[in-house]
């Protein structure tokens, strides 16, 4: 790809240049917005009507919906990546619930410290608590993007500054506001297929949107979406598994046992809007109903030894109860001890060499559980996630005779993620466990007052003073639902040793030769992700409460200024007050500086408080499994590893920049930012369990405390600032063969961990935090239109990024740095009637890949690492090269 570089980088100074005359960034425009992008009408950040891109004292994008829909995909996030260089998000191959649910990244902060309005109310929380995802996003609880079809979208702005004050806790890294179409006659939409240059991966979508007339004030506009995404592989079969499969080629080992790439994705997605227009008054109304059906695959599970390659625990051998007749000693109860017949010995004490016990068993033998009988040629568990959400809200707006604003209004919105998984056991329950279990559900509901209020003050200055404030009720409750029994169970081979029936320890020879008792210690629940049980289950909930003060106007024509204040009062963590000041001064007609500055408040959510995980998961170059967990701060255990409850997060915001507005067309802004976070919430390092802590798991009531491996829990032990430099610019060049919009945007992004606690937060995850994004990110776009014909083409460079796992260097961790990379989108399009209009088009058009991971080590034989995965999941622009794609848009 070394050539594309040099035409990229000469095709990005080019367009630079060719800007460079007016050096300006036309932000795309609203519905029915004048051509000139710098003067569209904003509303967000500022409660004044008369605000303009151009005039806004904060740094602020904005979206048509037009730009959303001319890509390949139907995924928001996505489509926000494509658009906005501080905007990040990864496609995880293996990331339990983080798979279905993507984490975005905005200036390199978590996904909950940006807020997400829907026209211009808070937008509720995924069911997921982030804990599959990277150092970044492990931790966070925000909403689903994904949930949003873009057909149903008339406008996107995204402010890129620090809002806690004016919209409360979570605007700290910025806000992403919505507004849904207001059309009341007309039908849209488009259809569109394609997929991965690979040939996996096809891709369907339908796309509606509808208005209609509600009787002589009202309308209702409504939009739909179904999509289905195939499931793509970009990954190798693990070496074990091949090894395997030539020693045994008739056991039934899969012929990739290791899948690394997209899920399966089928979703359905419907919103409405609408409302009625009185003489001074207006009544409206929206909501959604989306679902979708997820699956995944997760790490293959060896059923026997293969030369170099061993089994990776879960298919040891366990002994069935053989003699209860000795006192006071219960046999194959869970924490017991199990029995074997001397002629079952599994290593005489001083033989040298241990002795496979699968040699000497049968699957006809009684006396032995043996799971290799099971599954002979080991298995992959499938894991699925089926999401619901919906949500609805409805109020009340005008303004009263003496020009006071009001705007009362209620809303409710609920997120469900429920868990399956298939082609898997509980091992703890032997040989005949169930291979199929329900795990239970996250459930994340929200119920929302808000009344808000403005006044234009004419005092005589060179506009009137906006005087807004308000109040907001929001009580959010977050659960965690049972699980099926089998796939929580805890059955009876879980921590047992194993005794002749003379009462004699069966001895066997651990990994470094020494002579230890044979233990049938098995994993406990659904193997992969074990379910949700009684130990955890449960709900939990909050109550806030807040009132706001906003003012805002120009002192003079040159000077507009800003004062925002905010008290929040929490049910579960107290109160706070937050501020912010804004000011823009224009020093001539075509440039202007302006600057903010702001505190930020975002306490834990129920969630955080209270979510619990147990995975097995297999790390880099260790064939065995390990028995992960996440625990709720609350748990016994977490604070016997350092655990202390979570506290709010608290932010600092600078920011200040200059506006060029040279010419009609034409903008320039470049802003600075700083970020301070104290007390900032994420994942601790993981703490490895060692036998000699058993005892005090078990005594503390941890079910699985003789086969988990690793533990760690949420916490606030770090503080972290990030800083960074956003440039964007565009120009609107009228031609006699056609209009250029040549849109330039420049991100630098720096985070550091400037506190925090080693013994809590370690060196990898610090590493994790600072190097995973790539700390420069350009985005090019040129949209020619010319009569029926369009076309659009879209540079993005990401510089160099890093990832890291813990292990045997120097700081404690290793470490891999992956090269920059261009990847180019294209999409030609042209209306060939009134009604109907052609696109095709490609993402990754050069079929860009990431360079290759080589952390841990990897195989000759397979190409990959020991896990089968080929290319980081971390990489900003995923891992699975082109994909192509046709649509037919129509409108009547």
């Amino acid at each position: 790809m070394k050539h594309l570089k040099i035409v990229s980088w000469a095709a990005l100074a080019a367009a630079s240049l060719s800007a460079s005359a007016a050096m300006a960034q036309t932000e795309p425009q609203a519905a029915g917005a004048e051509e000139d992008g710098s003067q569209v009408i904003i509303v967000t950040g500022t409660r004044r009507t008369d605000r303009t891109v151009a005039e806004s004292p904060t740094p602020i994008d904005v979206y048509a919906g037009e730009e959303l829909t001319k890509q390949g995909t139907a995924d928001m996030n996505q489509v926000l990546q494509s658009l906005v260089p501080s905007f990040s998000v990864a496609r995880y191959a293996i990331g339990d619930g983080s798979s279905f649910v993507r984490p975005p990244n905005l200036r390199g902060l978590p996904p909950d410290e940006t807020l997400v309005l829907l026209n211009g109310k808070r937008l509720h929380r995924s069911a997921l608590v982030q804990i599959g995802a990277n150092a970044l996003s492990a931790g966070a609880h925000s909403a689903d993007l994904a949930q949003i079809p873009a057909v149903a979208v008339k406008s996107v702005e995204v402010l890129r500054d620090g809002a806690s004050a004016q919209y409360g806790s979570d605007a700290i890294a910025g806000v992403i506001a919505m507004t849904l179409k207001t059309d009341d006659s007309g039908i849209s939409g488009y259809a569109r297929y394609g997929q991965y240059y690979e040939g996996d991966g096809k891709d369907y979508q339908v796309a509606l949107n509808a208005g209609f007339k509600l009787g002589d004030t009202g309308f209702i506009n409504v939009s739909g979406e179904y999509v289905n995404s195939g499931k793509t592989s970009r990954g190798v079969t693990r070496p074990g598994a091949l090894q395997l499969s030539i020693e045994q080629p008739n056991i039934g080992v899969p012929k990739l046992a290791q899948r690394y790439g997209n899920p399966a994705l089928e979703s359905e997605r419907f919103f409405v809007n609408g409302g009625f227009e009185f003489e001074d008054s207006s009544l409206y109304f929206f909501g959604n109903y989306g679902h979708s059906f997820q699956e995944e695959s997760f790490n293959y599970r060896q059923s026997v030894n293969a030369t170099g390659f061993g089994k990776n625990g879960i298919f040891n051998d366990i002994f069935t109860d053989f003699d209860n007749t000795l006192p006071g000693i219960q046999t194959g109860a869970a924490g017991g001890n199990v029995y074997a017949p001397n002629s079952y010995e599994v290593l005489p004490e001083f033989s040298a060499t241990p002795r496979d016990y699968t040699q000497v068993s049968t699957c006809a033998d009684p006396l032995v559980q043996n799971f290799s009988c099971v599954y002979p040629g080991g298995f992959t568990p499938i894991f699925f996630g089926k999401i619901d959400d919906i949500s609805g809200t409805v109020g009340y707006k005008g303004t009263l005779g003496f020009g006071l604003n009001y705007d009362i209004s209620a809303g409710y919105g609920q997120n469900t993620l429920a868990y399956s998984l298939t082609n898997s056991m509980n091992p703890s329950l032997g040989v005949n466990s169930p291979n199929e279990f329900y795990l239970g559900k996250l459930e994340q509901r929200e119920t929302l007052f808000n009344a808000d209020f403005s006044y234009p003050w004419e005092v005589g200055l060179a506009s009137p003073i906006t005087i807004a404030f308000g109040g907001q009720f929001h009580r959010e409750s977050y659960e965690l639902g049972l699980g099926d029994p089998a796939s929580y169970a805890v059955g009876p081979y879980t921590g047992n040793l194993v005794f002749h029936q003379d009462g004699t320890p069966v001895l066997t020879r651990d990994s470094n030769g020494n002579l230890v008792q044979l233990s049938t210690g098995q994993p406990v629940g659904a193997n992969g992700f074990p379910g949700y049980g009684p130990a955890i289950a449960g709900s939990s909930s909050r109550t806030s409460k807040g009132v706001y003060i906003d003012i805002e106007g120009d002192i003079t024509d040159a000077f507009s200024l800003g004062l925002a204040g905010r008290y929040e009062k929490l049910s579960d963590f107290g109160s706070t007050t937050t501020g912010k000041i804004s000011a823009r001064y224009a020093i001539a007609d075509f440039v202007a500086i302006r600057g903010t500055a702001s505190t930020g408040f975002r306490a834990p959510t129920p969630g955080q408080v209270n979510t619990s995980s147990i995975a097995t998961v297999f790390n880099p170059g260790n064939p065995n499994a390990i028995e992960s967990m996440t625990l709720p701060v609350s748990s016994p255990v977490a604070q016997f590893l350092g655990a202390v409850p979570l506290t709010p997060e608290k932010s600092t915001n600078f920011s200040g920049g200059f506006v060029f507005t040279p010419a009609p067309g034409a903008t320039l802004t470049i802003d600075y930012y700083n970020i301070e976070v104290r007390d900032r919430i994420g994942t601790s390092g993981t703490f490895t369990v060692v036998d000699a802590q058993r005892p005090t798991l078990q005594a503390l009531g941890l079910a699985n405390y003789a086969t988990v491996n690793e533990v760690q829990f949420l916490t606030n032990a770090f503080n972290t600032r990030t800083q960074g430099i956003d440039i964007v610019g565009s120009y609107r060049m009228p031609t006699g063969m056609g209009t250029f919009n040549t849109t330039f945007a420049f991100n630098y992004n720096k985070s550091e961990v400037t506190k925090r606690d080693a013994t809590i937060i370690t060196n990898t995850k610090v590493y994790q935090i600072e190097k995973t994004l790539p700390k420069y990110r350009a985005i090019l776009t040129e949209n020619f239109t010319s009569g029926p014909l369009s076309v659009l083409g879209r540079v993005n460079w990401y510089s160099k990024y890093s990832t890291a796992d813990d292990g045997p260097g120097p700081n404690g961790y290793i470490s891999e740095t992956f090269s920059s990379e261009f990847v180019f989108d294209i999409e030609a399009s042209y209306e060939v009637t009134e009604n109907f209009t052609l696109s095709i088009g490609a993402q990754n058009l050069f079929d860009n890949y990431p360079d290759k991971i080589t952390l841990g080590g990897t195989f000759p034989s397979t190409g990959g690492r020991f896990t089968g995965d080929v290319y980081p999941d971390t990489s900003p622009f995923g891992f699975n090269g082109g994909f192509y794609y046709a649509k037919v848009g129509f409108k009547f």
